[in-house]
């Protein structure tokens, strides 16, 4: 863990989580407000933030960025998936353990079993 994310994860005030990320694009500097989020899906070293019809890569680990927000909010529902709650219409049973978190738009991500106790939860 470089020094710099180090000193920047201990400068958070406890309780504080980040309101925007900053996704840096060639020249161009991509601001996202995280209520705009509806999941985060992990990418090799990337992370893909699927925001508002478009998906933006940012290199940073799933874990790391997961930490970074409010978990009221968002919930690490599949060792490659984050998903803001407020965008789950329902859950569905897709096999014997497992099963796929429906969004609103219609889109499905997988929910692995630790992911559905984790929305149990918060619902």
């Amino acid at each position: 863990r470089p020094v710099g994310r180090a000193i920047a994860a201990t400068a958070r005030p406890t309780g504080r989580f980040v309101e925007r990320i900053i996704i840096r694009d060639g020249g161009a500097v991509q601001v996202i407000p995280v209520d705009a989020i509806d999941y985060i899906e992990a990418q090799d070293d990337y992370v893909a933030i699927h925001a508002a019809g478009k998906t933006w890569l940012k290199p940073e680990p799933l874990g790391e960025l997961a930490e970074s927000l409010d978990p009221a909010r968002f919930v690490r529902v599949h060792r490659s998936f984050v998903l803001q709650v407020d965008r789950l219409a329902r859950l569905e049973l897709y096999a014997k353990d497992s099963r796929m978190a429906v969004l609103k738009d219609g889109r499905q991500i997988p929910v692995s079993r630790a992911g559905y106790a984790r929305l149990q939860e918060l619902m």
